[in-house]
């Protein structure tokens, strides 16, 4: 995907998540609920304007520090390489915060949106399409599994981000699955997170392996 149209398609998600929260703040309450804990409950409010405005203010940001990427990237980490990763994940990102910027609204009117199968449905698609692209991402300044040992060896960057592009796929097939099905979101979120942190601990090991770490002795203090 080129910049131009990860651009374009990013500014028709603004402009639908924009409209739909002028189309629906008359309806939503004086203060409307902006946060829903795992059962479904809602445990945050905020009072109009700002709890209708920060919605769209939220996307939108997410863009703009997508788009300053490129711009703050010291010289020895120009996007160039990855450039293709950055702007689907731009996309990607923009239409997550949209789609739930939107649901979030739906669900403060009273439209039983089933908040948390629909947050759970978008964060899947958004890690199996960050994962179908991580095997290829290339070391850069702000965006992977940037650990000492991926950053110190490219071997171990490459090989890390192949594991972790699977596990991501892996990871939102199980978000998806506790959309579709009664599954209890802490055991969700309980093996995502375990499984986030599985390529950390493999790019320590493979590093010391790479670099015959354990041979010079290195581990010693």
């Amino acid at each position: 995907m080129t910049r131009d149209r990860a651009n374009f398609v990013s500014y028709l998600f603004i402009l639908v998540t924009v409209a739909v929260s002028a189309y629906l703040y008359p309806s939503l309450p004086d203060p409307m609920p902006t946060h829903w804990n795992v059962q479904g409950e809602v445990d945050a409010w905020m009072p109009k304007p700002w709890g209708v405005i920060i919605l769209p203010l939220a996307t939108i940001l997410v863009f703009v520090i997508m788009r300053l990427v490129p711009v703050l990237s010291p010289k020895r980490y120009r996007v160039g390489p990855y450039n293709k990763f950055l702007n689907v994940f731009q996309v990607a990102m923009v239409a997550f915060m949209s789609f739930v910027s939107i649901v979030v609204m739906l669900e403060a009117k009273g439209v039983d949106v089933h908040i948390n199968q629909m947050v759970f449905a978008a964060l899947g698609i958004l890690f199996i399409i960050t994962g179908s692209y991580f095997g290829a991402l290339r070391k850069n300044f702000f965006l992977g599994i940037r650990t000492p040992w991926t950053l110190t060896n490219d071997e171990v960057w490459v090989r890390t981000h192949r594991l972790g592009g699977r596990l991501f796929i892996l990871m939102g097939l199980i978000f998806l699955l506790g959309a579709l099905y009664p599954v209890p979101p802490g055991w969700i979120i309980g093996t995502v997170f375990v499984l986030a942190f599985v390529p950390v601990v493999y790019s320590y090991f493979l590093y010391r392996r790479v670099e015959n770490f354990g041979d010079e002795g290195g581990g010693d203090v």
